[in-house]
């Protein structure tokens, strides 16, 4: 009979591929991040069958992470503009909390690894984010753009605005204000 999971090797696997990928990138083997985790190679493969398996549950773990740092307090009846700088607030806040984790789910994100299930499984629980994107798309200079447009936008300038962030750290309001007002800017202007 087969030994169950632990949870917590589960978890050590996952800390430690944050960490590796963070470093090194999404080539490095499986078998440092199973030396980071504290197990061994074998035992990385009992909980993950393949390397992309592991990938694309860490994506998974990390988009549900990014998720709830973003809505589970989002402001659902507030006007437009309070409700899409809550949204730019919480991902610059996460992303500059978390710089391996920010790190390695923009590296994911592009990554050919992720497959498009995971892709989709991934989105759930973002409708209200969703909607807030459409909602902007209504009018101003990029009314009528496609949805995926808008959010490319909004992710690209976020993005950019915890780059500079983290290149410039005395200068974080400057940047996160200018970053957003940008983004708020484009989206609601002539």
């Amino acid at each position: 009979m087969a030994r169950p999971k632990s949870p917590e090797k589960r978890e050590a696997i996952l800390a430690a591929a944050v960490q590796v990928i963070a470093e090194q990138g999404l080539s490095v083997s499986t078998s440092k991040i199973a030396r980071v985790a504290g197990v061994s190679e074998g035992s990385l493969f009992t909980y993950f069958e393949t390397k992309e398996t592991l990938l694309n549950e860490l994506y998974v773990e990390l988009k549900a992470e990014v998720r709830a740092n973003m809505l589970d307090t989002y402001p659902a009846h507030a006007n437009l503009e309070v409700r899409a700088r809550y949204i730019w607030d919480m991902y610059v806040r996460f992303g500059l909390a978390h710089p391996d984790k920010y790190k390695v789910i923009t590296q994911l994100s592009v990554s050919d690894s992720i497959w498009e299930q995971t892709k989709r499984l991934s989105m759930e629980g973002y409708e209200a984010l969703h909607a807030m994107v459409q909602e902007l798309f209504t009018y101003g200079a990029l009314k009528d753009q496609p949805y995926e447009f808008g959010t490319a936008l909004l992710l690209s300038l976020m993005n950019m605005t915890i780059e500079f962030i983290a290149h410039h750290p005395t200068e974080v309001e400057r940047f996160w204000d200018a970053g957003f007002t940008a983004f708020w800017n484009a989206v609601t202007g002539p």
